[in-house]
């Protein structure tokens, strides 16, 4: 898979914005149809007057919307994408800024076969290490696991690293255009999603040397995992 942009475009215009993102350019080249409306042929960031448009030959960007984390805490946030090869599969793809201009930053590992997805769940400390996490069910129609990446930037290198895993759990239904559940703080960071058949809402947080996963009662549609974020 090649990970080189095929397009950027920098305007003059200046401003103080804060980092922004979005997909943009829906496309059927890749043809998965696993969400609803949710292939793009590119992610369009601006930061400071500057938008650059990635672009990739053999790659589409398969999500509901970018993510945006200051996982280094320098005041700008990153992006967080899934980044869907035609051979290869799902990776989580981070871009930002670097060197003063927006680039990408850091690849995961692709899955190893097309049309397998990653629906992220939330980002955040789970494990309270000071270094983040990303949350997300890999292959949410298949394996329904959820798996956690811990992000490291560090002295110019970035790198993401397997934090943990918990199974049977989901939080997409093949064809929807809505991820469900997410991220929620009721003391301490933790995500909201379904048990593997939808019958149970299920909450998974850090405790001790690993992640666990608690039934909070019945899942009823997506307005059940939604109530459950509020923590009441």
């Amino acid at each position: 898979m090649r990970l080189w942009p095929l397009l950027a475009l920098w305007p003059c215009a200046v401003s103080a914005d804060p980092l922004t993102a979005r997909y943009v350019d829906p496309t059927d080249a890749y043809g998965h149809g696993a969400v609803a409306n949710g292939e793009y042929a590119g992610l369009e960031v601006t930061w400071q007057g500057q938008t650059h448009t990635f672009q990739y030959k053999d790659a589409v960007f398969e999500d509901t919307n970018p993510r945006l984390f200051d996982f280094n805490e320098d005041g700008t946030a990153e992006v967080v994408t899934v980044l869907s090869g035609f051979h290869d599969g799902a990776r989580i793809a981070i871009f930002g800024v670097s060197s003063d201009q927006i680039a990408p930053i850091v690849f995961g590992a692709p899955f190893g076969r097309r049309n397998r997805w990653y629906a992220i769940a939330g980002i955040a400390d789970f494990d309270g290490d000071g270094a983040a996490e990303i949350a997300y069910v890999d292959r949410p129609h298949l394996a329904k696991t959820l798996r956690f990446l811990e992000i490291g930037p560090s002295e110019g290198t970035w790198a993401l690293t397997p934090d943990g895993a918990v199974e049977g759990l989901t939080n997409h239904h093949l064809g929807s255009a809505v991820i469900e559940g997410g991220l929620r703080d009721c003391g301490q960071p933790e995500v909201v999603t379904a048990n593997a058949d939808w019958s149970r809402i299920m909450v998974t947080s850090h405790h001790g040397t690993g992640y666990t996963t608690r039934d909070v009662g019945s899942y009823s549609g997506p307005d059940s995992l939604a109530a459950a974020l509020a923590c009441d």
